[in-house]
């Protein structure tokens, strides 16, 4: 299904380039320029202005280069032209010690193509850069112009503009290219094609997949079908008659990689070492991964009230989390929705993330994917299980429901980072993972605000912390530490250890109160009266004892939510204060 989708991407987007076989994309950082008796003029630099972020790069500009018709691992394959540094100019400072003879044996194929390509086309231009390579003085100061180069820098040969777009050059790269491919795929003989299902010639290699350099792959490229070494083959078969793939659709399913692995392309995001490519069968304007990764809040209001039956939306989505290892390409994570499905799992994502807001007891802003990775590890950068099991789950909904190991990551976190206790992200993480959970159980789900009905005990001894830090503040608003702040890991995990220390300490505070402010000391202790009872009623005893993790969930979200419940009724309180006082005034 992976590869039959990716040749599907390159039919549906990348038509041109398919119909064009023989040439590629590549950067080109330098031209060397010559003049048309082949004396050698300047080197220039072939660079575009690039942006990321809010910084402006110089980086190579692309150029249309001829694609080698094999794998240059092995053997003296130039291109005409065009070509890395080592083909072009020979050894230099870029070389490698002990590599001096490998460089100018591939120099001298590529001189060697040149001179023949020159004497078949007639070109005025090749016949240009044949001089040039006759002479060795003009050689020696084009290399020395190059001394900065990197060795894996490809430099093209200009004649008054780049000689690779003369036509007679394109001609004749196309034929050289067509004849050279068709030796390869002779030799292999006729088999059904894993794609596409047709029977013909198949490809002997396939093309290097590039853009996993940074994700643990080779420079040179890496290779998603790869038979090199006698333990991957069978029946006597050899290289990728194993895994038999015509060559338009060995050639297509690798250009929809790299174009998909292309930074600037916006099909791609690096998380935790995993690569993570996405696009839709058809063009569409909603892309799920933004959604989840940027979500934009007045999309996910209309996200929220998504109806799957009334646009199902056939169209497919697909994402795949590739890495490289050595030569090779890893598939991490493979996923094919329809977007109708995607986007009613991504309302139920958000709608399952959302908790009251502390400071404003609205709903919160739907949580970036940056801001849910921090929530379950301190520097945002958890394994790449953890990234993937967070996708899964916004993408695939509860088909990959989360498990105790993330709700232990989330409380972990809440705990450690007291200053990020109220954050709604990860409050509503908490609940989500609550829900995935006690669901399948057939009990009663957590919700996003306050629930007066709900009498788990954890859940109303994470509200009755809530009320004891109320009392605090009424009784001194400059406390430098809340009773939350000393008792809160304790009060969530042990209940039964950290409220008696807190009744002691709120009976002096209620006491305080009575002389500051009666009204409020009969306010809060009546509340406080009232989840004792419930407590009791709930467990038995006065408190529970050592909660497990679903409790410690439980108890984070009582608490987050009276404290919501709480700044909902200040504000409240405040409003019809002011309105009394705008009253009187105007009376």
């Amino acid at each position: 299904m992976f590869v039959q989708a990716l040749a599907e991407y390159a039919d549906n987007y990348l038509s041109k380039e398919l119909g064009d076989e023989a040439w590629e994309d590549k950067p080109v950082p330098y031209f060397i320029e010559l003049a048309p008796d082949g004396t050698f003029l300047n080197v220039t630099n072939h660079n575009v202005a690039t942006v990321r972020g809010k910084k402006t790069f110089s980086s190579p500009a692309e150029l249309r280069v001829p694609k080698s018709p094999v794998t240059r691992v092995a053997g003296l394959h130039p291109l005409l032209a065009v070509d890395y540094i080592k083909y072009v100019v020979g050894a230099g400072p870029w070389t490698a010690k002990g590599k001096e003879t490998n460089n100018q044996e591939r120099h001298d194929a590529f001189v060697a193509l040149i001179g023949r390509a020159a004497q078949e086309t007639n070109d005025d231009a090749l016949r240009a850069c044949a001089r040039f390579f006759e002479r060795p003085d003009q050689v020696d100061l084009a290399r020395s112009a190059l001394g900065a180069a990197k060795t894996d820098s490809m430099i093209a040969l200009s004649v008054n503009g780049p000689v690779v777009k003369r036509p007679s050059v394109r001609e004749y790269w196309g034929r050289h290219y067509r004849e050279a491919a068709g030796e390869q795929v002779a030799k292999r003989g006729d088999a059904e094609c894993l794609i596409s299902g047709r029977v013909g010639p198949i490809a002997r290699t396939h093309e290097k997949i590039k853009g996993l350099k940074k994700l643990g792959g080779q420079s040179a490229g890496v290779s998603l079908m790869s038979f090199d070494k006698d333990a991957f083959c069978s029946y006597g078969w050899e290289q990728n008659a194993n895994s038999p793939v015509s060559p338009d659709r060995a050639m297509a399913y690798v250009l929809a990689l790299n174009d998909l692995l292309r930074i600037d392309k916006g099909h791609r995001r690096d998380i935790a070492g995993v690569g993570f490519i996405f696009w839709t069968k058809e063009r569409s304007d909603f892309d799920p991964m933004s959604n989840v990764d940027q979500p934009d809040p007045a999309q996910i209001d209309r996200l929220l009230r998504f109806d799957p039956t009334a646009d199902p939306d056939p169209n497919m989505f697909y994402m795949a989390g590739v890495a490289g290892n050595g030569g090779r390409m890893l598939i991490r994570y493979w996923v094919a929705e329809t977007l109708g499905t995607v986007k009613a799992n991504l309302r139920d994502w958000f709608a399952g993330l959302r908790v009251a807001d502390v400071y404003t007891g609205k709903p919160a802003e739907p949580p970036k994917l940056w801001q849910l990775l921090r929530a379950i590890d301190r520097k945002g950068e958890p394994p790449a299980d953890r990234v993937i099991a967070v996708l899964r789950r916004a993408l695939e909904g509860q088909a990959q429901p989360f498990g105790y190991r993330m709700l232990s990551a989330a409380l972990t976190r809440l705990r450690a980072e007291t200053h990020r206790r109220l954050d709604p992200v990860r409050l509503g993480l908490i609940r989500l993972c609550l829900n995935d959970l006690i669901s399948p159980k057939g009990e009663s789900l957590m919700s996003e605000s306050l629930d007066s009905g709900q009498r788990h005990p954890a859940y109303l001894s994470g509200r009755l912390l809530a009320v004891y830090e109320s009392l605090q503040y009424a009784v001194n608003r400059g406390v430098n530490q809340t009773v939350t702040d000393r008792y809160y890991s304790l009060a969530s995990t042990n209940p039964a250890l950290a409220f008696p220390k807190l009744e002691d300490l709120g009976q002096k505070h209620l006491r305080k109160l009575r002389r500051e402010n009666p009204g409020a000391r009969v306010r809060i202790e009546q509340e406080i009266g009232k989840l004792h009872v419930e407590i009791e009623q709930a467990c038995g005893f006065r408190f529970p004892a050592l909660l497990d993790l679903e409790a410690q969930g439980r108890f984070a979200l009582g608490y987050h939510h009276q404290r919501a419940h709480q700044m909902t009724q200040a504000q409240k309180a405040k409003a019809n204060q002011l309105e009394a006082g705008q009253k009187e005034e105007n009376q």
